[in-house]
């Protein structure tokens, strides 16, 4: 992932040429957390939920500079950064990964705009650019993360959206789409649905080193390295924002996710997914080092789209080493479900 670079704009500018020429470079790489100069809010009677001045530069689209402000809402006590694209078309609410940030939807997010999607993308409390839970043993659990994004959406006035969620953004995505009216539909990769116990785990997770490093609290660098490398398919490069946003992570997140999960803080999701009669699709690559492939293929669904999962020639973040394939998926079921 490129280290995008942010630049000031003058609150004050007037038009977009006016706004290009007040841009002054920073000198500091967006996403990479102990080298970024993270997005300062605009007070505005108490509020922080307003764009920032400071713009984020995102990169290059069909050769041209995208600037999009953050901003950051204030749910129960948390203050999340969230990046909002108003499009004409359905809103769609992704979410990331455990030590993962919402960067790693960056190929979606350029696909879902083209479309004219409404795109929420936040950083879940403990990751990225949001701030650490003030209630950790609570916030960091599936329902405690799923009442965040509610807020978040609730703030935003969005009462209808589909929910695209990445491995612990699957199981968050499954206690939304099972519990709240507003959730359209989910798409769900790297996620196997499991009931929330220590037999539930096993059945869906496949045991390794690296796989007990989910719940692991405080990770060295080597712990950095083995999870990075497994999470993306190939080894990570040490001075990627990626992992930065690994070392960045609240270990606390890490540690109560596991742990709540074990103790069945959280929805059944096998449960849910043969009960739930709102569509749900499942794009999953099948090398995937995390996930258990035949426990996914053997449930049980209500209205699973095309009434299999979908297996990709990728790993566990299958969206982020085969974007093109993942969103011609994607984008079929939106059609569908629109």
């Amino acid at each position: 992932m490129r280290c995008f670079q942010t630049a000031a704009i003058h609150p004050s500018s007037g038009d977009e040429k006016n706004r290009t020429q007040s841009i002054r470079p920073l000198g500091y790489s967006l996403g990479c957390p102990k080298r970024a100069l993270w997005p300062q809010m605009m007070e505005n009677n108490g509020r922080d939920s307003q764009p920032s001045a400071v713009i984020m530069l995102l990169g290059t689209y069909e050769g041209r500079r995208t600037f999009v402000p953050d901003m950051k809402i204030r749910v129960g006590g948390n203050s999340l950064a969230v990046r909002v694209h108003r499009g004409k078309e359905s809103a769609i609410l992704l979410i990331h990964g455990n030590s993962s940030c919402k960067e790693i939807f960056r190929h979606q997010e350029t696909y879902l705009m083209r479309r004219g999607h409404t795109v929420i993308i936040p950083d879940l409390p403990g990751h990225g650019s949001s701030s650490d839970a003030v209630a950790p043993t609570s916030t960091y659990s599936f329902p405690g993360y799923a009442a965040a994004l509610k807020g978040v959406m609730d703030h935003l006035g969005i009462a209808s959206f589909h929910v695209i969620g990445w491995s612990l953004g699957g199981h968050i995505g499954i206690e939304m789409w099972s519990r709240m009216r507003a959730v359209r539909s989910l798409l769900i990769s790297g996620t196997p649905p499991i009931r929330l116990s220590p037999a539930g785990v096993a059945d869906g997770f496949l045991p390794s080193p690296v796989m007990d490093l989910a719940g692991k609290r405080d990770f060295t660098p080597a712990d950095v390295t083995a999870y990075g490398s497994a999470m993306l398919g190939k080894p990570l490069d040490r001075g990627s924002c990626l992992a930065a946003m690994i070392e960045r992570t609240d270990g606390r997140a890490r540690y109560w996710m596991v742990r709540n999960g074990l103790a069945e803080r959280g929805k059944d999701e096998i449960a849910a997914v043969a009960r739930c009669a709102k569509p749900l699709a499942i794009v999953q690559g099948r090398r995937d080092a995390f996930v258990r492939i035949e426990h996914v293929r053997k449930l049980t669904y209500r209205h699973l789209w095309l009434h299999r999962p979908i297996l990709m020639d990728a790993g566990h973040a299958a969206h982020w080493e085969s974007p093109d394939a993942f969103n011609r998926w994607m984008g079929r079921f939106l059609k569908y479900v629109d």
